[in-house]
C-alpha cells in the first residue's frame, strides 16, 4: 500500500522539476496543489463575512445569480493564487481584491 506523499514534498518536488516542464505544466500543478491545500482550511473570513466573494463579484458586474454560483470557487482560486503569488495565506478578503487590483487590473 503505498503513502500519499505531503504537500510539503509535492511542494519540494515541483520546484526541483520547475525547469523541465512543458509549456505551463508545473506552474498548473503548482496551483492545483496551492488549490488543494487551501481548500483544507475554512479562509480567516468564513464566519465573519462569508459573502464577501459574491459582493465582489456583482461588483465587478455579475448577475447576483451567478455571483452566488461562482463564489465558492473564485474565492478558492485566488486563495491560492494570493498564496503562490506572495508566498503568504491572505488573511481578509480584503487581501485578495487589493491584490487583484493591483497585479491583475493593474498589469492590464
Amino acid at each position: 500500500m503505498s503513502k500519499a506523499i505531503s504537500f510539503v514534498e509535492r511542494a519540494q518536488f515541483l520546484a526541483a522539476v520547475k525547469d523541465m516542464g512543458e509549456g505551463d505544466e508545473i506552474p498548473d500543478a503548482a496551483f492545483q496543489l496551492f488549490r488543494e491545500i487551501e481548500s483544507q482550511t475554512s479562509a480567516p473570513w468564513a464566519q465573519s463575512d462569508p459573502f464577501a466573494a459574491e459582493r465582489y463579484l456583482a461588483g465587478r458586474g455579475a448577475t447576483l445569480e451567478n455571483a452566488a454560483a461562482n463564489a465558492a470557487e473564485f474565492e478558492l482560486s485566488f486563495r491560492a493564487l494570493y498564496a503562490l503569488a506572495t508566498g503568504k495565506a491572505a488573511q481578509s478578503f480584503e487581501d485578495i481584491a487589493n491584490w487583484i487590483e493591483q497585479r491583475v487590473d493593474g498589469a492590464q
